[in-house]
C-alpha cells in the first residue's frame, strides 16, 4: 500500500517525547515544514513538494522569566493554524512560548507556576497539549490537568489569556480538536470532550473515565474520538455520547502518536514497538475502524508521525536518538 522513500535528515535527532512532530503543509505556498523536538531546540525542515529545494533551520528555546536558569526542556512543539494566523507553540517544562510561524521571534510567553520557588520541582510545571478551538483560541494543557486558552490577535502580540479550563484531574498528555468541538486527554486515561458555545465560553460535555493507562495522544474526526494508550491500545468513542465504540490491541508498547487524514478517514498510529500503521474509520452512530497496513522502520523507536497529504497519500515518522524524518507514499 505504501513504499518507503527517501529521508529528510534533521540538523540533531528526536528526543524521546511524545508527538514529537509538527506538520505545517501548504500547497498554496509551494511550502511543506516539519518541527521535531531535540532537547531545547526545535529543528525545522522547509521543502518544496518535489523535495527540489531543502532548508534546515533551529528555534533555540529561551525562558525569559526564569532568573536562575536551567537547561530549557521542550515537552512540545506544534504549529496552529487558526483563520486569522498561523504560529508555532513550544510548551516546556517552565512555560507556553508563542512565536510567529515561521520560529523567528517570540512573540508571547506564559509562565508555569512560580519558577522563582526554591521549593519548586525541576519537574512540577508544565505545557503539554496543544490545539485550537474556533476562530482565534490556542488551547494548552498544563501539569495540574487544567487548559489555559488564548486569543490569539490576527497580528501583533497583544495575545491574552481567556480563561482556564478544569475538569481532568490528573496532568494533561494530548489536546485535539475540529471545529467547535475539542478533545483532551490526561496521565490517568480520562478524555473530555469541550464545546465552543457562542463563540465566546468554552463548556465541558461529556467526561470518559479512564483506567490508569495514560492516553498519550488523541485525536478527533466527525464525531469520532480516538485515544491511544500506553499500553499500546487504541479506543475509538463516539464524540457524541461518549460511549466505548470499539477498542483494539494495534500495538505491543506505548502509542506515542495519531493523526488523522481529513479527507479519506485514515489514522495513522506510531508506537516504541517500531510499527507504523495505517487504519480506517467509518462514522456512524458506533464508529468502526478497520486495518489497512503496516511497516516496522527498523531500528526506530517511533515517537511521531503525521500524514502530509489530506487523503493520506503519505505520511512521515520519526524516531527517538534519529536524525532522519522517513517517508512513506501511496504506491500507484
Amino acid at each position: 500500500m505504501y513504499r518507503r522513500e527517501k529521508p529528510l535528515t534533521l540538523k540533531s535527532s528526536a528526543s524521546a517525547l511524545a508527538n514529537n512532530l509538527s506538520a505545517l503543509i501548504t500547497p498554496e505556498k509551494d511550502s511543506l515544514n516539519y518541527a521535531v523536538v531535540h532537547k531545547a531546540v526545535v529543528n525545522i525542515i522547509s521543502s518544496t513538494p518535489d523535495g527540489s529545494t531543502v532548508t534546515n533551520k533551529q528555534v533555540i528555546c529561551k525562558e525569559p522569566s526564569a532568573t536562575h536558569q536551567t537547561t530549557p526542556m521542550i515537552l512540545q512543539c506544534k504549529w496552529i493554524q487558526l483563520p486569522v494566523r498561523t504560529v508555532l507553540v513550544l510548551t516546556t517544562l517552565r512555560g507556553i512560548q508563542i512565536y510567529e510561524y515561521d520560529g523567528a521571534a517570540m512573540i508571547y510567553f506564559h509562565a508555569l507556576g512560580n519558577v522563582h520557588s526554591s521549593e519548586a520541582s525541576e519537574y512540577g510545571n508544565f505545557g503539554r497539549g496543544i490545539a485550537c478551538i474556533g476562530d482565534n483560541f490556542l488551547c494548552v494543557g498544563t501539569q495540574l490537568g487544567e487548559i489555559a486558552v488564548f486569543d490569539i490577535p490576527p497580528k501583533g502580540t497583544n495575545i491574552t489569556t481567556k480563561e482556564s479550563l478544569t475538569g481532568h484531574k490528573q496532568p494533561i498528555c494530548d489536546i485535539a480538536s475540529e471545529g467547535n468541538t475539542m478533545v483532551s486527554s490526561d496521565e490517568q486515561g480520562s478524555i473530555i470532550v469541550w464545546s465552543l458555545q457562542d463563540e465566546t465560553s468554552i463548556r465541558q460535555r461529556e467526561v470518559i473515565k479512564g483506567n490508569g493507562n495514560p492516553c498519550s495522544c488523541v485525536c478527533l474526526w466527525k464525531k469520532i474520538i480516538v485515544g491511544g494508550f500506553s499500553n499500546g491500545q487504541l479506543k475509538v468513542y463516539s464524540a457524541n455520547t461518549g460511549r466505548l465504540a470499539a477498542e483494539v490491541s494495534a500495538h505491543v508498547r506505548w502509542v506515542n502518536a495519531l493523526d488523522i487524514a481529513k479527507d479519506s478517514g485514515l489514522l495513522l498510529s506510531v508506537s516504541d514497538d517500531t510499527n507504523a500503521r495505517i487504519w480506517k474509520l467509518k462514522p456512524g452512530d458506533t464508529p468502526e475502524i478497520e486495518f489497512c497496513f503496516g511497516e516496522s522502520v527498523t531500528d526506530m523507536q517511533l515517537c511521531g508521525g503525521q500524514f502530509v497529504h489530506k487523503a493520506g497519500m503519505g505520511f512521515c515518522v520519526t524516531g527517538y536518538d534519529s536524525s532522519d524524518l522517513v517517508f512513506y507514499l501511496k504506491k500507484n
